[in-house]
């Protein structure tokens, strides 16, 4: 299983939200250059990087940040966060960007098929942030904000393109009570092409082997790190 620690930036600190809430913040390390040389050096050598500041307000206000970030050698980087146009993508991928994790700007008019005739489908991950409601799990857009009535399912029903789904469910997401297995199951049983990337709740190794069992091959792990519930020793890219 491919691990990617998670950078969560805001206001150019590492931080992690509880549940999505740009209120409940906690700052882990106010140099993130240091964070990610800290998950190199124990061999973690692929990284999520989100800019909670752009998801929350679609301006790339830690861009400089992310810049230098990228420039690190020897390191696999997939970045998100506000990305709601070609341009940026473009941008992105030119600073060295290895996937780009799009949520919001999947909504806007058009913009899906841009992104099919412009990139290739390696190149992307669909962020698919949810909360479950009334047993369906509804996507939520703008960092984690709005809602849309739009399920899970039905939006990867209409996607064959793309690839790497990131599913998130926001109720979990910091809180470390373990991740939707049981959506996580129904996606790879109903879209067993694609490769699912498991985020949010993961709390332990324990966690990480259930997964596993699923046959998910990425897992996003934030907080569960900082808190040191998981060891850096005990991760590596292939755990």
């Amino acid at each position: 299983m491919k691990i990617l620690p998670a950078i969560d930036l805001k206001n150019g600190n590492c931080v992690r939200l509880l549940k999505g809430d740009f209120a409940n913040v906690t700052e882990y390390n106010f140099n993130p250059l240091a964070q990610v040389e800290i998950f190199k050096s124990n061999q973690l050598n692929y990284l999520h990087i989100v800019d909670l500041d752009g998801a929350e307000t679609g301006n790339q206000s830690n861009l400089d940040v992310i810049k230098e970030i990228l420039k690190i050698p020897d390191i696999s980087i997939q970045v998100g966060g506000g990305i709601r146009s070609i341009k940026t993508i473009e941008t992105m991928i030119e600073m060295g960007a290895s996937r780009i994790i799009l949520g919001t700007a999947l909504f806007q008019d058009g913009f899906i098929e841009d992104i099919k005739k412009n990139f290739d489908s390696n190149q992307i991950v669909l962020a698919l942030d949810f909360k479950v409601i009334n047993e369906t799990p509804k996507i939520y857009t703008h960092g984690w904000q709005n809602t849309t009535d739009i399920s899970l399912h039905e939006f990867l029903s209409d996607q064959s393109f793309f690839l790497n789904i990131l599913a998130t469910d926001i109720s979990l997401d910091g809180a470390m009570q373990g991740p939707s297995f049981d959506i996580y199951e129904h996606i790879l049983n109903t879209f067993p092409l694609v490769n699912l990337i498991a985020s949010g709740g993961i709390r332990s190794l324990e966690d990480l082997d259930s997964l596993k069992t699923l046959k998910i091959k990425e897992a996003i792990i934030g907080k569960a790190i900082y808190e040191k519930n998981i060891s850096l020793e005990d991760l590596n890219n292939d755990y």
